[in-house]
C-alpha cells in the first residue's frame, strides 16, 4: 500500500450557518493562488456549487468530504489524495461548526477515536479526522462582546478541536470592532481577519443557493476578483499561512487504485441545466473502464455515437424547461434508446428530465411521473435500499446519499427503500437497465456501484 501524508491546511468553519465561511474561504484560495502558491479545495458536506466557486478561485477542483456519504476511515484517504501535490490545503466547513446529523453510517471496523461529542456528519468530526486546526468566523451583525463567550465555547468544546485563529464578520464600526476586541483579550485566540459590514460583494443567488458557475462563468470570475480585492487585504494572510503550517504532518495509507482499460461509452448529461455531479464519481468510472462522453442536453440533437450507457445527474432542469422540452430529436431519441433498455443512471434533476413533465412542460417521456415545484426543501441525508437488483445496485444492498430538492414527483415511484431523519417511505424507479430517484450518490466509498454500472453498459 503507498503512503502519503497530509501537509499545510487549515479548516475555515463558523458558528452556524450565513457566517460568511464561503465568502472567507473563497477569498483565502484566491488570494494564495496568486500568491503563485498551489492550493488544494476541500468542502465539508454534500455540496455541489461551492466546489466550483473554489476551483474558480484557485484553478483546482476540490473533494467532498462527508462522512456520512463517504464514511470516517475515507475522509483522511480522500483529502491526502487532492492535497498530494499541493502546497497548502484549504477545507470549507458546513453549517456551525458543531452541527451534524442524526444520520450515521455504520462504523468502521477499527476505532478511530473520535470524541463521541462530535457529531455525525459535522465540520468538528472532519476537522478531528484530518487534524485539522480551525479558523472559525464570527458573524457581528447585532453582538459584540457575548462573541467572547460563544468563541471561549467553541474552542474548549473538544479537545480534539483546535480553533487557532478568529476572523470578525460584519462589525459595523472601528468602536464594534474595538469592544469585540476588548472582550476577546482574556482569551487565547488570536484575531486573523475583521472584515466590516458591506465590504463584501452580494453573492449570486437562487432557491438552492448559489447560482452555478457554469451559467456565467465570467460574471463569478469577476465577482471572485472583486471579493478577493476587497478581503483579501482584510485577513491576515501570514498569520493564517503560519496556522496552516502548525498542523500536524499525518502519514496514512492509501488503497491501491486500480485502472481499467476503456471498455464502454457512457454519455454524460452536462451543461447549464445538468452541472450536479461529484468529479470523483466521474474519476471511480473512468477507473472502472468507462470512455465519458459528454453532451448537453439544451443543444445537442442526439446522444454520442457509440453510446451505451447514459448518466443524467442532477441541476435545475426546471429553469430551463422550455429550452429542454423543445429539444423533440434528442428527448425522441432517448426517450427511445431507454425503452430499448440502455442502462440509465438518472438522479434528481436527471430524473425531472426523464419525467413526462416538469409543472406541465413535456419532458422525455422515459419515466412515468409528473414533476411539480412545491416551496417545500426536501433535505437531508439518505440510506437507501433497492427492492429489485437494477444497472446499480443489487437488492436490499445499501446505498448512501442524500436529498436536495422541492419538487416532488407523482406518482413519487415504489422501488427504493428510503431511510431519512423524516422516517421510511418507498419512491424511485428501478428496473434491469434503470436507476431513477432523487437520491444523490457518492461514489467516494461505493466503488462497486462505478463497477456494476459499467459492466451492465459493455
Amino acid at each position: 500500500m503507498p503512503l502519503g501524508h497530509l501537509g499545510p491546511r487549515f479548516l475555515v468553519a463558523g458558528i452556524s450557518s450565513g457566517v460568511g465561511k464561503t465568502t472567507v474561504t473563497t477569498a483565502l484560495l484566491s488570494a494564495f493562488h496568486h500568491k503563485g502558491m498551489s492550493v488544494a479545495p476541500a468542502k465539508v458536506g454534500p455540496d455541489f456549487i461551492d466546489p466550483t466557486y473554489h476551483e474558480l478561485a484557485c484553478g483546482k477542483r476540490g473533494r467532498t468530504l462527508d462522512t456520512f456519504l463517504l464514511g470516517q476511515d475515507a475522509i483522511a484517504p480522500a483529502l491526502m489524495q487532492l492535497s498530494k501535490d499541493a502546497d497548502l490545503t484549504i477545507i470549507e466547513g458546513v453549517m456551525g461548526l458543531f452541527d451534524g446529523t442524526l444520520m450515521r453510517r455504520a462504523e468502521p471496523d477499527h476505532d478511530l477515536g473520535i470524541d463521541p461529542k462530535l457529531p455525525s456528519g459535522s465540520t468538528a468530526e472532519v476537522a478531528a479526522l484530518t487534524q485539522s486546526p480551525v479558523i472559525l468566523v464570527l458573524d457581528a451583525s447585532s453582538t459584540s462582546s457575548s462573541l467572547a463567550a460563544v468563541a471561549e465555547g467553541f474552542s474548549n468544546f473538544s479537545r480534539q478541536i483546535t480553533v487557532a485563529g478568529l476572523v470578525i464578520n460584519n462589525y459595523a464600526s472601528p468602536s464594534h470592532l474595538e469592544l469585540i476586541k476588548a472582550s476577546l483579550k482574556h482569551l487565547d485566540l488570536e484575531i486573523v481577519g475583521a472584515i466590516p459590514r458591506g465590504a463584501v460583494p452580494p453573492w449570486r443567488s437562487r432557491h438552492l443557493g448559489l447560482v452555478p458557475v457554469i451559467e456565467d462563468r465570467q460574471a463569478l470570475e469577476l465577482s471572485i476578483k472583486t471579493l478577493t480585492e476587497r478581503v483579501a487585504s482584510l485577513l491576515d494572510l501570514d498569520k493564517i499561512l503560519e496556522i496552516a503550517n502548525s498542523a500536524p504532518v499525518v502519514s496514512i495509507t492509501l488503497p491501491k487504485e486500480v485502472h481499467s482499460a476503456p471498455k464502454t461509452r457512457i454519455a454524460v448529461a452536462k451543461g447549464k441545466a445538468f452541472s450536479f455531479v461529484y468529479p470523483e464519481n466521474l474519476m471511480a468510472l473512468e477507473q472502472s473502464g468507462a470512455e465519458l462522453v459528454y453532451f448537453d442536453p439544451l443543444t445537442d440533437a442526439e446522444l454520442p455515437k457509440g453510446t451505451k450507457g447514459l448518466i443524467a445527474g442532477g441541476g435545475f432542469p426546471e429553469v430551463f424547461a422550455e429550452r429542454l422540452s423543445k429539444n423533440l430529436a434528442l428527448n425522441n431519441a432517448v426517450k427511445l434508446a431507454i425503452t430499448d433498455g440502455l442502462p440509465t443512471w438518472a438522479e434528481c434533476g436527471g430524473l425531472m428530465w426523464l419525467a413526462d413533465a416538469v409543472d406541465a412542460v413535456p419532458m422525455v417521456g422515459a419515466i412515468p411521473t409528473k414533476i411539480t415545484m412545491t416551496k417545500r426543501l426536501t433535505l437531508g441525508y439518505v440510506r437507501a435500499n433497492t427492492l429489485y437488483d437494477n444497472c446499480l445496485t443489487r437488492k436490499e444492498e445499501p446505498v448512501y446519499g442524500h436529498a436536495f430538492h422541492y419538487s416532488q414527483s407523482y406518482p413519487a415511484g415504489l422501488d427504493i427503500s428510503f431511510l431519512s431523519r423524516e422516517g421510511t417511505n418507498k419512491q424511485g424507479f428501478t428496473s434491469s437497465s434503470l436507476f431513477a430517484s432523487y437520491l444523490h450518490i457518492h461514489l467516494g466509498s461505493q466503488r462497486q456501484l462505478a463497477e456494476r454500472f459499467v459492466s451492465k453498459c459493455k
